[in-house]
């Protein structure tokens, strides 16, 4: 006897047959499709295992393994001081300067300076800290903090390019000219004298205000070669830090301000500029002599007045009959007179008509 199997049994085996392979195909989808975005991933945020808090600790709190553990969070995210569990003999009994909420990365910034803590453990290999002398300005009256981002600016005397539009010395040498330049940009302020994080204390109201710190030295994190500017700048003239806003890291083009630039106010007037700007005008004629004028241009360094006073000695002693006015004689002013010379008139007739 044949079993027969109804049509609708095998549409229903049909369809069951078709999930279970649309649900084999998805899951290997979604299985490789996450694959391949956490291989992106992971080429993209390399992780790092760091200290992390592990419950809140407040300030002045002090550090061990009941309050620390280890979390592996991406290096972009991380700071350079991030310390690796490796560090862990290090930072054991250290206090902090500020609380900390679970997760927190443990970072050299947020322990308490003590003599088992080098400061040289906070300068990123490849870069340098130099500490260099400030004053009341230079320091942005006092109110420098670590953490604060700096422009370097250097104020003294070099050769610029105004320098080679000026007249050179007797021995021809440039002009040093007074000038104002950056030579360094974004630089962080790692410590202001012995002060390496924010001193807070807490008020009576209990809240927490900044302690204003006196210092007379600021120590940057710079690469050799700016540190080798910064110690010549220091030398051979004066040093100003110009606060920036932490999130504003632009570098700017290279600009320098001499004093001949910042003197001048204003351009000369569009075609009276001769010889540097210098010029006598002299009107020669008069008594009914041919004249006219020229322009005088002394050479550089010349006095306009005595070359224009030379130049009138040097034009009366070169005088000749021929450019000098010709003396007017008799003959002449009866002429513009109307007057009949002497060869014509009668010897007889008066010299004046009478009525």
């Amino acid at each position: 006897m044949r079993l027969k199997v109804s049509k609708n049994v095998m549409l229903l085996g049909g369809a069951i047959g078709l999930g279970v392979l649309c649900f084999v195909g998805a899951n290997y989808y979604l299985s490789n499709y996450l694959s391949q975005a956490e291989s992106k991933l992971a080429g993209s945020y390399q992780t790092k295992q760091v200290m992390v808090a592990a419950v809140e600790v407040p300030a002045g709190g002090v550090l061990n393994e009941e309050n620390l553990a280890v979390r592996s969070i991406p290096e972009r995210y991380l700071a350079s001081g991030a310390l690796t569990p490796e560090a862990l003999e290090t930072v054991r009994g250290q206090k902090v300067v500020v609380p900390l909420k679970p997760g927190d990365p443990i970072d050299r910034s947020v322990l308490e300076r003590s003599d088992g803590v080098a400061f040289s453990a906070t300068v990123a290999k490849g870069e340098r800290a130099i500490t260099f002398p400030v004053d009341e300005i230079s320091s942005i009256s006092g109110m420098l903090v670590p953490g604060d981002i700096i422009d370097l600016v250097y104020t003294g005397t070099g050769t610029t390019a105004n320098s080679y539009r000026q007249a050179p010395s007797a021995d021809g040498s440039l002009k040093e000219l007074m000038h104002v330049r950056r030579i360094l940009q974004a630089v962080p302020v790692v410590a202001t004298g012995k002060t390496t994080q924010k001193r807070t204390v807490q008020t009576e109201a209990g809240e927490s205000r900044e302690m204003d710190v006196a210092f007379s030295t600021v120590t940057l994190t710079v690469t050799p070669q700016q540190a080798e500017h910064v110690l010549l700048a220091q030398k051979l003239g004066a040093l100003t830090a110009v606060l920036r806003n932490p999130d504003d890291k632009q570098v700017l083009g290279r600009s320098v301000l001499d004093e001949a630039s910042f003197n001048q106010v204003a351009q000369p007037p569009a075609g009276r500029r001769v010889s540097g700007g210098r010029y006598i005008e002299m009107i020669i004629g008069g008594m009914g002599t041919p004249g006219g004028s020229r322009t005088l241009a002394p050479q550089a360094g010349d006095n306009p007045l005595a070359a224009f006073l030379g130049s009138l000695g040097a034009q009366s002693a070169s005088g000749t009959a021929a450019t000098r006015p010709a003396e007017p004689v008799a003959s002449d002013v009866r002429a513009r007179l109307g007057v009949a010379p002497d060869s014509v008139r009668s010897s007889s007739a008066p010299f004046f008509p009478t009525k």
